[in-house]
């Protein structure tokens, strides 16, 4: 279900922030923040109910800052996803996404002194040959919205946005695995209520401030395919998020950016299919080495 709800949040994500409305003779959606604070303000919102139907025991032991710092990773890191987009095709950006074992791991050595088996070391280095080796050699990876407007700039661009990705990424699944395993009375439920808020707060700011808010809201208001299109996106990333908690408070962080991992083919196959993506037959090895790195593991 994990897997299922993210594939359908990555397409509609590339459809929003790469495609045109209307179709071909239209204008680019270009305010991801606006997205980022959707999906937070449609998490806050189920998490509520949530708590207003299941009433869990409010944890006795957490102080309200130590959810400010997985809200702002959280926020930054979808921030830096959505913008690499106007850089780089969505199967580099879902490819390079593998990579997070290794930042996880790092961040879970720094916040925790956690320890992993040699062979997590070596998956990780191979995940990062394969994605090496398929964003030198697939040439299609920009859109011709590119605010710098020439290849090797934006792709270069693209990357330091998705490097960030990684960095605040891993540091919001390692905080909250931190805090579970911290506060034995936080609840599932709470953490997703309370990082929301500060998340749709922040974000809400950020669109007031850079003067995009009523912008996005025109856009959407002119254009019905795209309201259908937030809505679905909305559904389902708050869906996910509800997974995604379940899964590290579980599992562990690091179990979570292997499962996340293995949606990486689906993803890419669809996105290469519905977008015609063109990908060389290293790009392909890369995947291969990369999907073949993580069943491994």
């Amino acid at each position: 279900m994990l897997n299922l709800t993210f594939v359908i949040w990555g397409l509609l994500q590339e459809r929003m922030l790469t495609r045109k409305y209307p179709r071909h003779t239209g204008e680019y959606f270009t305010y991801s923040y606006a997205l980022v604070f959707t999906n937070r303000f449609w998490t806050l919102v189920m998490s509520g109910l949530l708590l207003m139907y299941f009433k869990p025991r409010t944890s006795r032991s957490t102080v309200i800052y130590e959810y400010s710092f997985p809200s702002i990773s959280n926020m930054l890191s979808s921030w830096c996803q959505y913008e690499a987009l106007r850089y780089v095709s969505f199967p580099a950006v879902t490819l390079f996404k593998s990579f997070k074992l290794a930042p996880v791991m790092l961040m879970g050595k720094l916040l925790g002194n956690q320890s992993y088996p040699q062979y997590d070391y070596i998956v990780a280095i191979f995940i990062g040959i394969g994605i090496a080796m398929f964003m030198t050699s697939t040439d299609e990876l920009t859109f011709d919205f590119d605010v710098y407007g020439e290849h090797t700039s934006a792709k270069w661009t693209g990357v330091m946005l998705l490097l960030f990705f990684l960095f605040f990424d891993s540091f919001t699944s390692q905080w909250q695995s931190r805090m579970f395993k911290t506060h034995r009375d936080l609840s599932m439920i709470e953490l997703m209520f309370a990082t929301s808020a500060f998340s749709t707060v922040l974000s809400l700011i950020t669109l007031v401030h850079d003067g995009k808010l009523w912008p996005a809201f025109d856009f959407v208001m002119r254009h019905s395919e795209i309201q259908v299109h937030f809505f679905i996106f909305s559904v389902c990333s708050t869906i996910g998020q509800l997974f995604i908690f379940y899964t590290i408070k579980n599992f562990g962080a690091v179990v979570f950016a292997i499962i996340m991992t293995t949606r990486v083919l689906i993803s890419i196959a669809l996105s290469v299919i519905l977008y015609d993506h063109r990908v060389t037959s290293t790009g392909f090895f890369g995947l291969s080495i990369v999907v073949g790195a993580v069943c491994y593991r």
